[in-house]
């Protein structure tokens, strides 16, 4: 009975939590044993013909090609203006090139007596930045305009206005957008400079010879002076796509000259806020790939089942077709939960660097082109170049909701571009939605909830 007693003892303080937790990790497992999924939840009391059935499938009928970028775009007043010349084995040639008028730095100046031009010099602030291969040579000409540009007026990418033939530079360079300049003795930002006297010193004496009625205006300079116009030679290869800040103080025409009282003397004609500018973009497609060719030249929009094309600087666009989204209301009433319309770029091309986003727009049906009601929310919509998939995505839910809710609306179709095109040459091979030789596809990713 002793032996009893002592074996009933009262539980001590650590005999106490020993027990709690056993009684507690039974109290849990019981529980857990006793719960259901949080997807079956509700399901033994909801009848079976009231639930709602989501789906996912990435096989809509979807396709896409290219064609030249007919909505040219708006070139003046642009924070950077671009010039150079670029061959591209795929895409052919890229000439851009700008118009520019000057002012007189101050009105009212003399040059003096005997005044006699050493040089004229038009300099361009480069702004670091570039497009293709600036170890190519290239040729810089400039011209005298004819025509005169207008500060109320709107220019775009076709701007085409008469200049005189001399040209003033015909000058071989290569292009350093990112090393400082030496200039004489000093060593400045980097710049490129023309000598626009050497082959002829035609424009130079006609600023220096300039009657002084006309250096007291600048209103009556600039109708006097229309300005310059500055391009660059075709290449057969390589070349590249220079940005210059024509709004910088570095850019800029320089008529050195001396008089009779003193030499090295200088006068500056600035280009500035007052002074209107516009560039032009030239495409030379018939010098691509001839696949490109067929697609974009002469129309065989089939290619693009294989692969298909953009291109920045109004150069190339693309149509997307998704032909048979109306027809999804014979299978019921359809809720789209989410739609995205992926499109790969092509693993064989990596030759220049990819558009860093694209405009995707619906096509109305005059011809122009209008929002999508996906458009509102920048992060939703998409658009952006994933490097880490080589591809781009667009959300196109509440569009394509649209097309399958009202089956009598005209389905025109997608429109897309390089944003900013006015001022990004950038271009992009994509995959079609039957690529030849890649495994990734252009496709629709939809997942749906059938409401019937």
């Amino acid at each position: 009975m002793t032996r009893l007693l002592e074996k009933i003892k009262p539980f001590s303080a650590q005999g106490t939590t020993v027990l709690f937790r056993i009684l507690f990790l039974i109290f849990v497992l019981t529980v857990v044993s006793c719960s259901k999924p949080a997807g079956e939840i509700g399901a033994i009391v909801q009848p079976e013909d009231t639930k709602l059935k989501v789906y996912w499938t990435d096989t809509a009928a979807i396709y896409a090609y290219s064609i030249p970028d007919h909505d040219t775009v708006r070139t003046d007043g642009l924070s950077t203006t671009m010039l150079g010349s670029m061959m591209d084995p795929t895409f052919g040639l890229t000439i851009t090139s700008f118009y520019t008028q000057l002012m007189l730095s101050k009105t009212g100046h003399r040059f003096g007596e005997n005044a006699e031009l050493d040089s004229l010099v038009l300099q361009l602030r480069y702004t670091g930045g570039s497009y293709g291969d600036t170890n190519t040579m290239m040729t810089a000409h400039v011209y005298q305009m004819e025509e005169s540009l207008h500060y109320d007026s709107t220019y775009y990418s076709t701007i085409d206005l008469a200049v005189f033939p001399t040209d003033y530079a015909n000058f071989d360079f290569i292009p350093h957008p990112k090393d400082s300049t030496v200039i004489g003795e000093d060593t400045t930002s980097p710049v490129l400079r023309f000598n626009l006297s050497n082959l002829s010193p035609d424009l130079g004496n006609y600023l220096l010879d300039m009657d002084t009625t006309i250096m007291d205006s600048n209103d009556v300079f600039m109708e006097n002076f229309k300005g310059l116009y500055v391009t660059t030679g075709p290449l057969s290869q390589g070349g590249s796509l220079l940005y210059f800040d024509l709004l910088n103080n570095r850019s800029k025409m320089i008529l050195y000259y001396h008089n009779s009282e003193e030499d090295s003397l200088s006068f500056e004609y600035p280009i500035t806020i007052v002074t209107k500018y516009a560039s032009k973009y030239e495409h030379d497609f018939q010098l691509g790939d001839p696949e490109f060719i067929a697609q974009v030249e002469n129309g065989d929009t089939a290619k693009g089942t294989d692969r298909f094309y953009t291109q920045g600087a109004a150069g190339v666009a693309i149509v997307l077709k998704i032909p048979n989204i109306q027809t999804w209301t014979e299978y019921g009433t359809i809720a789209l939960n989410e739609a995205k319309l992926v499109l790969p770029g092509n693993s064989e091309d990596t030759l220049f660097y990819a558009p860093i986003k694209m405009a995707l727009a619906e096509i109305q049906d005059d011809g122009s082109y209008g929002y999508l009601p996906d458009d509102g929310e920048e992060h939703y919509f998409g658009g952006v170049y994933k490097p880490s998939t080589n591809s781009y995505t667009f959300r196109i839910t509440r569009y394509l909701q649209s097309l399958i809710s009202n089956p009598e609306k005209n389905n025109n179709g997608l429109y897309m571009i390089v944003r900013g095109a006015s001022l990004y040459p950038h271009r992009f091979v994509f995959n079609g939605n039957d690529p030849v030789s890649d495994t990734t596809r252009l496709h629709l990713e939809i997942t749906y909830t059938d409401l019937d």
